[in-house]
């Protein structure tokens, strides 16, 4: 299962990017010989990006790319907004100690990342940020929705990270991030978390746009 999750991963990062263009065609056999795997984790493969809308199976006609528009890019980008601001809402208000002591720590992780200045070391500290958060939030359910929707949405935030300028920003937000949900002020924590989600659509849209060249 693990091998048809990395093709996944694979493919869906390169339908996102535009590799693979809307309307192709995602042949088994080529991308099994492509990879140096057999067919099936390759139809699973395709099966779990058809469960997230990325690809259509047709009969006789094999899975089709449908791509990514910008509307669904953002609406997207929404929901996902929402469960971290109410992930942090909860946080704020439930946080104990050693949940809020993993947050700082995962902070401090991502004051090294920036010395690096490397953007794919930086997002890997700032997934560990946010899960912080979920995990601190002490909903279980909503910490395994946010961590999924999160996935799915992996190759356009790892995209945002090469952007000019963009971690200096993302780490004074996560500063004052932080402040609220260790001060337990829950609604700045929400708004600050909301807003931080929200503030790369301009960027998601000349992403979206790049898709369609």
């Amino acid at each position: 299962m693990r091998q048809s999750a990395n093709l996944k991963e694979m493919l869906e990062r390169e339908i996102v990017t535009g590799k693979i263009r809307a309307g192709e065609r995602l042949e088994e056999l080529e991308i099994a010989n492509r990879f140096g795997v057999s067919r099936t984790p390759v139809r699973e493969a395709l099966m779990m990006l058809e469960a997230i809308n990325l690809v259509e199976r047709r009969p006789r006609k094999g899975a089709i790319v449908k791509g990514v528009t910008l509307k669904r890019l953002l609406q997207m980008l929404e929901a996902l907004a929402e469960l971290e601001a109410v992930a942090g809402k909860l946080a704020a208000r439930r946080g104990r100690t050693p949940e809020l002591a993993e947050i700082r720590a995962a902070l401090e992780a991502l004051d090294e990342a920036e010395i690096d200045s490397e953007p794919d070391t930086y997002y890997t500290a700032n997934i560990r940020f946010h899960r912080a958060i979920y995990t601190a939030s002490g909903n279980d359910e909503l910490m395994r929705i946010t961590e999924e929707f999160a996935e799915r949405m992996e190759p356009f935030l790892r995209t945002q990270h090469h952007s000019s300028g963009w971690i200096e920003k993302s780490r004074r937000e996560h500063r004052e991030i932080l402040e609220a949900i260790e001060s337990h002020d829950s609604e700045t924590a929400y708004n600050l978390l909301l807003e931080h989600v929200h503030v790369d659509t301009k960027l998601f849209a000349e992403f979206a746009a790049g898709l369609n060249e």
